[in-house]
């Protein structure tokens, strides 16, 4: 198994590179401090496994994945190693192609582990970071689930960038009725400014902006 790990921290990732390579099933381990300089190196030489940071200089970890996935060999197992952790990193990072998400919290067993699972073919996110990534999606659900159906069309239409008076005339509702609907998804949101709920919404996927 040909092994690159893709980190700023050189001490961290000398260490784990240290460590692979008394894994059986490691025959190579690279090492590199940016991503761009990955992507010029090994392009047309990818790994079996890349093991990156989402949070490095050169193109940051989400942009490395997706042009890791856009660009080089579909046989390429990608595992997120980072102190970005929160739950919306990790959606982020799996919708974007990661199979594998563990935290630096992590004991070296469970790399490894993580490792040779992802090699199988299988998805992994560490034991640390599970139930607050199932936390965050029963909690997103919940949100979703209170939003009323005129409350889900009034934020559709505030983040396509509408005014309340254009919304009260598309929904023939008075504009006094849409501000309620407004600032009733801010509350259930837990946003306080039209700009925030817009991210919120965006972030989340209650909406999806059209790609002209």
């Amino acid at each position: 198994m040909d092994v690159i790990l893709v980190d700023e921290s050189m001490l961290l990732i000398s260490a784990l590179k240290n460590l692979m390579l008394l894994v059986p099933e490691v025959s190579e381990v690279e090492i590199y401090t940016d991503g761009r300089e990955f992507l010029d190196i090994r392009s047309n030489n990818p790994p079996d496994i890349l093991v990156m940071d989402l949070t490095m200089p050169g193109p940051n970890g989400l942009d490395l994945l997706e042009t890791c996935k856009a660009t080089l060999s579909a046989d390429m197992k990608i595992v997120v190693f980072s102190s970005a952790t929160d739950a919306q990193s990790i959606k982020q990072a799996i919708r974007r192609g990661a199979n594998g998400i563990l935290s630096r919290l992590i004991v070296f067993e469970e790399f490894k582990e993580a490792i040779q699972q992802v090699a199988n073919g299988k998805q992994y996110i560490s034991s640390d970071l599970r139930q607050n990534l199932i936390n965050s999606v029963f909690s997103d659900d919940q949100v979703v689930l209170h939003l009323s159906p005129r409350e889900k069309e009034v934020l559709q239409k505030v983040c396509s960038g509408r005014t309340i008076k254009e919304i009260a005339f598309d929904l023939k509702l008075s504009a006094h009725t849409v501000q309620y609907y407004h600032r009733s998804v801010m509350e259930k949101l837990k946003v306080k400014r039209t700009t925030d709920l817009i991210v919120y919404a965006i972030q989340h996927r209650l909406y999806i902006p059209e790609v002209k």
